[in-house]
């Protein structure tokens, strides 16, 4: 099965002239900041290298944080860009495992076009 058989083709703008491709991705996220209580968030996409999720505090861009579960566990990552509650995190120090695992899944997934939600070209 082709996920991208039912999507509309939009040409690519910056924000897909990425190193990997974002995937859709919505799943129940745990984050745990440094020194901080547990929160809560909502995946919105994925890529190999990262990911965005909606989250029930405010982040700091520049903080280290812990994602759960992706790639089979928990990763580390940098908050990068931050708008309201909604946060970019780069993975950090992923292992080949958890890598390969992020790889994998994003091949299921269909492709995230920043045109249909996109807060960082606003």
């Amino acid at each position: 099965m082709n996920p991208e058989a039912n999507v509309a083709k939009v040409p690519l703008g910056a924000a897909e002239r990425r190193k990997f491709p974002r995937y859709r991705y919505s799943a129940p996220l745990i984050v745990r900041p440094a020194n901080a209580p547990d929160l809560r968030a909502m995946s919105v996409e994925i890529s190999e290298c990262g990911a965005s999720a909606v989250i029930s505090a405010l982040l700091k861009v520049g903080d280290t944080v812990e994602l759960e579960p992706i790639g089979g566990g928990a990763v580390s990552a940098v908050i990068r860009r931050s708008c309201g509650r909604f946060c970019a995190f780069e993975f950090l120090n992923l292992t080949k495992e958890q890598a390969g695992k992020i790889k994998e899944m994003c091949r299921m997934l269909p492709l995230y076009h920043s045109r249909t939600l996109d807060l960082w070209e606003r």
